[in-house]
């Protein structure tokens, strides 16, 4: 019996050691591949690595991560980003921040979105795997990748998703350029999904921002918020189309001076505001802009 433990100990012994060998020389020839940016077969060996066990050190799976990223591959980017998770390595905003962008580039904008929700959105809170939605990297910021999934969320109608981006890039202080984040298609988004107080915050930034929502964008929030019998909201917006900081159409205004005058009690001098917008615009119908906020902004101008 003894000797028959010795052997089983000793055989065991050689296929620990047999892995460990086919382990060192596994990260050995990733490195190759990684260096001669032969990614495919990197992808495919790093599978084999962590299939037979723990992913490879996170100095070789970080230059790996980095090449893929800069080719747009993003899902091969977005699982060597799972590999270094496992390891419970720090990750960067700049590591998350790329493979975001990666998938966006490999048409992927709800798959970018997951990484920005596992990764990005609670940075620097209590258990975050990362610290920071600021880089310390000169030369890289988050704040072009933010706005590129903003846009091509809310190009896709996922108004809430595009907003939650919107909202941590700008609780972050991360904005410089408002225009990038393409506020009238992010509004028209939120409207689309029932946001109808983002809706209205986003025309308060537009304006700050001096890319005031054209009367389109401007004429459905109000529609919305009117069919969604939001009095206070729709007081607001009739308000700033009376101050010419917004511009809505004759349907939009009609239909809120019908919600107003509907209302418990009725809001009857902000009713009478709208008639009067109403009226200046000649009750035409057929989409005549009142007010003169609305210069016909759009999700290319220039940025605040």
């Amino acid at each position: 019996r003894a000797s028959r433990g010795s052997a089983a100990a000793a055989a065991d012994a050689d296929a620990d050691a047999a892995d460990k060998a086919f382990r060192r020389a596994a990260i050995e020839l990733l490195r190759s591949y990684t260096g001669a940016l032969l990614l495919p077969q990197a992808c495919r060996l790093l599978g084999d690595v962590c299939d037979a066990g723990a992913p490879p050190p996170a100095g070789v799976l970080s230059p790996l991560l980095e090449r893929l990223c800069s080719r747009g591959m993003g899902p091969q980017a977005k699982e060597v980003l799972g590999a270094l998770g496992r390891l419970e390595a720090p990750l960067s905003a700049k590591q998350a921040g790329e493979v975001m962008v990666a998938l966006l580039r490999s048409g992927r904008p709800l798959a970018a979105f997951d990484v920005f929700e596992e990764l990005l959105e609670h940075a620097g809170a209590p258990g975050a795997r990362v610290a920071s939605l600021h880089s310390s990297e000169p030369g890289w910021r988050l704040e072009p990748g933010l706005a590129l999934l903003t846009k091509a969320l809310a190009a896709a109608m996922h108004g809430r998703r595009a907003h939650r981006v919107y909202a941590a890039a700008r609780s972050a202080g991360l904005i410089g350029n408002y225009a990038s984040f393409g506020l009238p298609s992010l509004a028209l988004a939120c409207v689309e999904d029932k946001l109808l107080p983002q809706a209205v915050a986003l025309a308060s930034d537009a304006r700050d921002a001096l890319l005031p929502l054209d009367a389109f964008v401007a004429s459905r929030i109000l529609d919305g918020c009117a069919a969604a019998r939001l009095a206070p909201l729709t007081v607001r917006l009739v308000e700033e189309v009376a101050a010419r900081r917004l511009s809505c159409d004759a349907p939009s205004l009609r239909a809120a001076h019908k919600l107003l005058m509907e209302h418990k009690p009725p809001q009857l001098d902000e009713a009478a505001l709208a008639l009067e917008l109403l009226a200046a615009a000649g009750d035409a119908g057929d989409g005549a802009a009142t007010g003169g906020g609305g210069g016909g902004s759009g999700d290319g101008g220039g940025g605040g």
